[in-house]
């Protein structure tokens, strides 16, 4: 994996006689530096101050690792498991005299991912000040820090996907046009460099010599035996996919075939957890095939400056994230599933998994695998939302099932109910099958003692409850084979707008939407799957904040004439199924059964205590089918005069009701 890293110098030219200098130094992980371009830019600085880049010590769960789940009353802005909000580190302050000093930004915490890159750059309006400081609001401190005068996009490093982080808001200052990089201040000397020498003829003026060069990122797999432990592979490579699958996976199919072992029914890969990279050597081809125009005249803007306007220099990062974000379905997942394909396996693939420490799309790059996976962990008690990111991608894509890594590091103080509880939740944000994590190999036939190696994982033969844990396996499977028939019937479609990182955000989520069953999904579904919409949800939801390009914009007005509100609530959608108790979670399912068209509905208590619930169904029928999916047991349910069912779920209860 690669990075663009740039390294710069100031040089003048008296316009007539040839400038000649040494390139500036990068230096690269394991001595690796692959210079892509070198760049003169006319300087534009007038002696004042217009930036902050600092070096920070990260800490505390990022916002891309921390799984998302329902909020709870009263929570508002950003929520996750694990995540915690931290304090403002400190003020950028600066004075003319170092006696008074003004407030010029306020320097927020950067917060722990994986593979993050910890280094970020803060713009502010032009500050003629002469002393600068930090001062810290607590014990925290950066590693490092400068200012500079060149006009800068606010945390361009986000923009330019060196670190996958959610950046809210905008803090670019309007700067004139004085102050910010013409297009034509903008010299590619690529051709003038010779064994580390630049020496070319620049026009009068001060120039910014910058050198861009790709280095490794660094990120390394995390899982697995120590002498296969090694860098991860390009992300953005069509070469480098097929490469890993040549060495790695296709080694062990040929071995197994050679025994005469035929029966592999599929791969399946865990989520992406080595952080993010925004180079690969065929990324100027990549850009211009997949975006219309040759990226290489703007890459200043990959050092975070601007680029003729401010507007121009969003858009081409905007262009580049999503290059990026393409390349990772494509040319990776992609590569991997046409490789399964060709070997006749089904591939499974967390793409790109929970942690999203790479510039993606979580929804619509599922649609590149036959098996699209979510997470959810034994501690989630109230569920987690990467499960709706993937089962809303089978359903948009037309993928038969939506698994899930389930009940990922279950511990032994676990009881069966919390697990089935757990699954239940799961199985209502429309998961239709559960890859255990993990389940140790135990070769004693009657294990003595709990198994503990490395991380308690308690889902096996020696745990003490085993025995215990038939009826929610038997529950699992039941729910898993009646989620699998007919077709899903969510009711709306929220629509996150086509910006990446993106995946589903409980603070974000639309107001109205409680009791509805919802899906999720960015642009390209809502260009691409236009039909499916149209015939599927009842409205398409904007959910706030949205960044809607032309188009989705095109495919929203086509929506719309086509009889699908467009809302930005959810207030006034017809509920399907109405619950008098909030404890209880559901999802909605049609199918056709003996030619007859039937709905189905999964009913969970996620609570451990009783709970009495009135249920009312939107086709009003006089009778329902209940079967317990534990016990396996049915029962016929009259409706009351008010049309209403009471149904009495036990702690961690789970119901399918057919009609």
């Amino acid at each position: 994996m690669q990075r663009v890293s740039s390294a710069e110098c100031v040089v003048m030219s008296d316009g007539a006689a040839p400038v000649r200098i040494a390139v500036p130094d990068i230096k690269g992980r394991d001595g690796y530096v692959d210079d892509i371009a070198f760049m003169a830019v006319r300087c534009r600085e007038d002696g004042m101050m217009r930036h902050i880049t600092a070096s920070y010590k990260a800490s505390g769960k990022g916002k891309n690792g921390a799984m998302q789940r329902p909020l709870h009353d009263g929570e508002t802005g950003f929520q996750g498991y694990g995540f915690v909000e931290r304090p403002d580190l400190g003020v950028l302050q600066a004075s003319d005299d170092s006696v008074l000093w003004r407030d010029i930004v306020t320097l927020k915490p950067m917060y722990a991912s994986l593979g993050g890159y910890s280094v970020r750059t803060n713009a502010f309006k032009a500050d003629a000040g002469k002393y600068w400081r930090v001062k810290y609001a607590g014990t925290d401190t950066l590693k490092s820090w400068s200012v500079g005068g060149a006009a800068k996009m606010d945390r361009w490093e986000e923009l330019s996907a060196l670190h996958s982080d959610f950046r809210e808001g905008d803090a670019t200052p309007d700067y004139e046009k004085r102050e910010v990089v013409a297009l034509d201040d903008i010299v590619d000397v690529t051709g003038y460099v010779n064994n580390g020498t630049l020496q070319c003829t620049l026009p009068e003026g001060k120039w910014r010599i910058m050198r861009f060069a790709a280095v490794l990122t660094g990120g390394k797999s995390k899982h697995g035996r120590t002498n296969l432990l090694g860098y991860e592979c390009d992300k953005l490579s069509k070469a480098a996919a097929q490469l890993h699958w040549d060495s790695y996976m296709q080694v062990i199919l040929d071995s197994l075939r050679a025994d005469g072992i035929n029966n592999v029914a599929g791969v399946t890969m865990d989520s992406h957890e080595s952080g993010s990279q925004n180079w690969t050597p065929l990324m100027f081809s990549e850009f211009k095939a997949r975006r219309g125009y040759d990226v290489r005249p703007y890459l200043p803007v990959l050092a975070g400056y601007i680029v003729e306007s401010k507007e121009k220099t969003e858009q081409v990062l905007y262009d580049y994230r999503m290059t990026v974000s393409d390349c990772v379905a494509d040319n990776y997942y992609g590569t991997f599933q046409r490789r399964a394909a060709e070997n006749g396996i089904r591939f499974t693939a967390q793409a790109i998994g929970n942690a999203l420490c790479i510039v993606g799309d979580a929804v619509a790059v599922k649609k590149a695998v036959d098996r699209p996976q979510g997470e959810f962990w034994a501690y989630q008690k109230d569920g987690a939302f990467d499960i709706k990111d993937c089962s809303s991608a089978a359903h948009l894509y037309g993928k038969p099932v939506a698994s899930a890594e389930a009940m990922t590091d279950a511990e032994y103080k676990d009881n069966p109910a919390d697990l089935k509880r757990v699954a239940d939740i799961a199985f209502a944000f429309g998961a239709q099958e559960m890859v255990i994590c993990a389940t140790p190999h135990i070769p004693e036939q009657h294990p003595t003692a709990p198994y503990v190696a490395g991380r308690e994982y308690a889902v096996n033969r020696s745990n003490p409850k085993w025995e215990m844990m038939k009826p929610v396996w038997e529950a699992a499977a039941r729910s898993m084979v009646m989620l699998r028939q007919g077709e899903a019937a969510p009711d709306v479609l929220i629509y996150w707008g086509d910006d990446v990182p993106v995946k589903t955000l409980a603070h974000r989520l639309p107001a109205g939407i409680g009791g509805l069953d919802w899906d999720v999904c960015t642009g390209d579904a809502l260009q691409t799957r236009t039909d499916y919409i149209r015939n599927t949800y009842k409205a398409v939801i904007v959910a706030d904040g949205a960044f809607v390009s032309k188009a989705s914009a095109k495919a929203l007005e086509g929506l719309s004439a086509a009889g699908i509100p467009i809302l930005r609530t959810g207030e006034t959608v017809r509920r399907e199924v109405t619950l008098t108790s909030d404890d209880v979670v559901h999802t909605h399912r049609k199918f056709v059964y003996k030619g007859r068209k039937m709905d189905m509905f999964f009913l969970a208590n996620k609570e451990e205590k009783p709970v009495e619930c009135a249920v009312r169904f939107a086709e009003a029928p006089r009778k329902v089918t209940v079967w317990n999916t534990a016990t396996g047991r049915k029962e016929t349910l009259k409706a009351a005069s008010d049309g209403s069912f009471v149904m009495k779920f036990a702690g961690n209860e789970s119901l399918f009701v057919t009609f």
